[in-house]
């Protein structure tokens, strides 16, 4: 193998290490950058009664690509929603065939019956895509509603 022919090689080694390298920087500032496009504003806290939890229903906007969404966590009662999807609860419109509720998203009804167990209400149409069973020691059910 000639020296042109390993210099030849060692550079093009080099060059695909560096799209490499650009590439991986690019999709960690697109997935940085996505992450800050969303917000959140709160519709209601309920505290649950016997700990030291709340249940927060919240609008969640990332842009003009979706629409709003609706999502529930449950947060230490002392903590501030922060800007992180819902932990236990999202959901949206389904492109409309849900009614909206007051954030814009498809209207969440809760109902808290004792320190252990929370029922999340939804419209039947509404579009899911994330409800827990649990958390921690409380156990979350779901119904749904509309005709």
């Amino acid at each position: 193998m000639g020296v042109r022919l390993k210099l030849s090689i060692k550079l093009f080694a080099i060059f695909i290490g560096f799209i490499a390298i650009v590439a991986l920087i690019g999709i960690g500032l697109f997935w940085w950058s996505a992450e800050k496009m969303c917000g959140n504003v709160e519709v209601v806290a309920i505290p649950i009664a016997g700990t030291k939890y709340k249940v927060v229903v919240f609008q969640r906007d990332c842009g003009a690509t979706t629409g709003f969404s609706t999502q529930a966590s449950i947060l230490d009662r002392s903590s501030q929603l922060k800007n992180n999807g819902g932990n236990i609860f999202a959901a949206d419109t389904n492109h409309g065939a849900a009614p909206s509720g007051p954030g814009g998203g498809p209207a969440l009804r809760v109902k808290v019956f004792g320190p252990q167990k929370i029922e999340l209400s939804y419209h039947k149409n509404t579009r899911v895509f994330d409800a827990e069973r649990q958390y921690k020691e409380i156990k979350i059910l779901y119904s749904v509603f509309g005709n």
